[in-house]
């Protein structure tokens, strides 16, 4: 018999370990902290809508996998997946070819649009197969992108100023200068108006040996 699942974040961390993913893996994919992750999955601090719809993105799953059948955040979730009775696929475009060709790439392919792009103009996917082109995140794994979302300190971000590294998290240092920082360290230096020009990565798939 299966232990009863009392609240979301227990939930959490059940497919989490089913996935046979660390805590500091899911953290850095999903684009919060470890310690916050935690707190997330022991009850500690309240779960909230987009921390269901990024964590789905990095299991493979959908949101509702992630909340227990009483759950509050359920008839949101079930309002946003009503979008997707006319979802369209996203055009998926190669990292390693977008960092070289910039806007001359072309899509590779498509992929489905997960909930959060349902009807986003101009939405798009990345497959990042080396780190190379970004050094940000492991290989393996598809972005799915927000290019009309404003960006905010802390995203995890699509260059599209100096294409190279072609992901990075957007920072700020105690003088107010804007910088892009890689999980390597790179540091990329960046004006403020080159805020607008980048695309905000809105969910990751991550894409395991199993296909599943």
């Amino acid at each position: 018999m299966e232990p009863k699942i009392e609240h979301d974040g227990a939930r959490l961390r059940n497919y989490r370990v089913m996935k046979n993913i660390t805590l500091t893996k899911a953290a850095t994919l999903c684009g919060v902290s470890k310690s916050e992750l935690s707190k997330l999955e022991s009850g500690a601090r309240p779960v909230r809508p987009d921390h269901v719809i990024k964590l789905a993105g990095v299991y493979g799953i959908t949101p509702l996998d992630l909340l227990t059948p009483d759950s509050k955040l359920r008839a949101f979730v079930e309002r946003v997946a009503d979008v997707q009775c006319n979802q369209r696929d996203l055009p998926l475009y190669d990292g390693k070819a977008l960092s070289s060709l910039k806007e001359s790439a072309r899509p590779c392919g498509k992929v489905p649009c997960p909930i959060q792009l349902a009807d986003v103009p101009g939405a798009y996917a990345v497959s990042i197969s080396d780190m190379s082109n970004a050094p940000a995140l492991l290989p393996g794994i598809v972005l799915h992108v927000h290019p009309k979302r404003p960006v905010v300190i802390n995203d995890l971000v699509v260059n599209r100023v100096s294409w190279s590294p072609l992901v990075f998290y957007l920072r700020q240092s105690d003088d107010g200068d804007l910088y892009g920082l890689t999980l390597s360290k790179k540091r990329v230096d960046l004006q403020s108006d080159d805020i607008e020009r980048l695309h905000k990565v809105a969910g990751i798939w991550m894409i395991n040996n199993n296909n599943d």
